[in-house]
């Protein structure tokens, strides 16, 4: 198939989906917010404390903390019901990073979840060799390595839950931009020493 032609079957399929969407949540509450920040920050204490194993100490982790703008970005992209990366840009930082966790089921739910979500992205580790960015292997590693970029300090979110008509019909979309972002080519993610950071810079 011509790649034109493929890209926009693609693109149709994404309007088509958008379309077909129920929406019946999409926000980020103040609570979740500070939820969301304080798991990556717990997270990254894990790496910075040399707590994880299989991952070396990392001493130059900075605390994050939550951006609205990069949150409002998110929350479009939520909004779109699709579970794709989509790209934003910021005058802030040369790219901004992104995450996204999708939760489906046969039965309604609107709570959110971002425990889970975030953990999830942070489990990619037991896949990962340390080293710099960015490898290829047979598991995705890229949402971890991303979780844990040292230069990263703003996070921000967006959550949509809704509903389609396919099997799985209801179904929670987790979507966090971050800035800078993290995953770029031939850097690591942190500096590993032995000490340095302990609770983040």
């Amino acid at each position: 198939m011509d790649v034109r032609v493929t890209i926009l079957v693609l693109f149709l399929v994404s309007l088509s989906l958008a379309r077909e969407c129920k929406i019946y949540v999409r926000k980020v509450t103040e609570a979740e917010a500070e939820i969301i920040v304080d798991k990556h920050n717990e997270l990254r204490m894990q790496i910075a404390n040399g707590e994880i194993e299989g991952q070396p100490r990392g001493v130059n982790l900075k605390r994050l903390k939550y951006d609205e703008d990069l949150a409002a970005e998110a929350q479009e992209i939520a909004n779109s019901c699709i579970f794709a990366h989509q790209q934003v840009t910021d005058d802030r930082w040369y790219a901004v990073g992104q995450n996204l966790y999708i939760k489906k089921s046969t039965a309604p739910s609107n709570e959110s979840d971002w425990d889970t979500a975030i953990q999830s992205w942070f489990d990619e580790h037991e896949d990962y060799t340390f080293g710099k960015c960015c490898r290829k292997g047979p598991r995705m590693t890229g949402h971890y390595t991303q979780l844990v970029w040292a230069n990263t300090e703003y996070v921000g979110c967006g959550y949509t839950y809704f509903a389609t008509d396919d099997f799985f019909k209801y179904r929670k979309l987790y979507v966090c931009n971050y800035g800078p972002a993290g995953n770029f080519k031939r850097q690591f993610p942190y500096k590993v020493g032995k000490s340095g950071c302990e609770d983040l810079c």
